[in-house]
C-alpha cells in the first residue's frame, strides 16, 4: 500500500503515547529522513532504482517502536519487531520489513543466539536498497542531527557491538558510496 508523508505522519501520531514523545520520534524521523532523501537522490541520478515514496515515508516510521520500546530501556533493542508489528497491523509491510531490519546495518540470526539478545532468533539483515539507505542513514543521524561515519564507528565500538556489526556497517557505508558515486570508502 503507497502513502503520503501526511498519512505516515498521521499513523506515527495515532500510537504515540503522548505529544512529547510524538515530537521528539518524528523529528528523529524527519532527520533520518533528510538524510535518506538526500543519499537515495544520489543513487537515482546515478540510474539505480530507489523507490523514493518509500524512502519518505519509512523513514518518518521506522522509529515507531520506540512508543513500547523506547531507548535506555531493557525493551530498547525490541523497537525494530515492535515497529513491524505496528507497521503490518497498518498494512504496511514494506516500512515494517525497515523498521524490523534498520538496528546498526543489520542483526544476526548468530549474534542473537551468541549474545543471548531479546529477538526472535532470525536474520534481520537490510536486503534492499531502501532498506540499506534507512538503516545508513539512521545510523548517521544523533538524535535529530548529522553525524560522521567516524562517530558511528566509535559509538558502535563504545556500545561495545561484536566486530561483525562493525564491519557490516563499513561494508554498508562502503555499498552506499559505491551506489551514489562517493569516494568516502572505509
Amino acid at each position: 500500500m503507497k502513502i503520503t508523508e501526511e498519512q505516515a505522519i498521521a499513523i506515527l501520531k495515532k500510537h504515540a503515547p503522548n505529544g512529547r514523545v510524538f515530537q521528539i520520534v518524528l523529528q528523529h524521523g524527519k532527520a533520518v529522513q533528510l538524510a535518506a532523501l538526500s543519499i537515495a537522490q544520489a543513487i537515482k541520478k546515478r540510474r539505480h532504482k530507489v523507490n523514493l515514496d518509500l524512502i519518505t515515508t519509512a523513514s518518518i516510521l521506522h522509529d515507531i517502536g520506540r512508543f513500547t520500546c523506547p531507548p535506555n530501556t531493557k525493551s530498547s533493542l525490541k523497537h525494530g519487531i515492535a515497529g513491524a508489528k505496528i507497521l503490518r497491523k497498518e498494512k504496511l509491510p514494506k516500512h515494517a520489513r525497515i523498521a524490523e531490519t534498520h538496528l546498526g546495518a543489520g542483526i544476526t540470526k548468530i549474534e542473537i543466539i551468541k549474545q543471548k539478545l531479546p529477538l526472535p532468533k532470525k536474520d534481520f539483515l537490510p536486503k534492499t536498497i531502501e532498506q540499506k539507505v534507512i538503516a545508513y542513514a539512521d545510523n548517521l543521524i544523533l538524535g535529530d542531527r548529522p553525524g560522521t561515519v567516524s562517530q558511528i564507528v566509535e559509538r558502535f565500538e563504545k556500545e561495545n557491538l561484536p566486530l561483525s556489526a562493525k564491519k557490516r556497517l563499513i561494508k554498508l557505508h562502503n555499498e552506499i558510496e559505491k551506489l551514489r558515486g562517493g569516494l568516502q570508502t572505509l
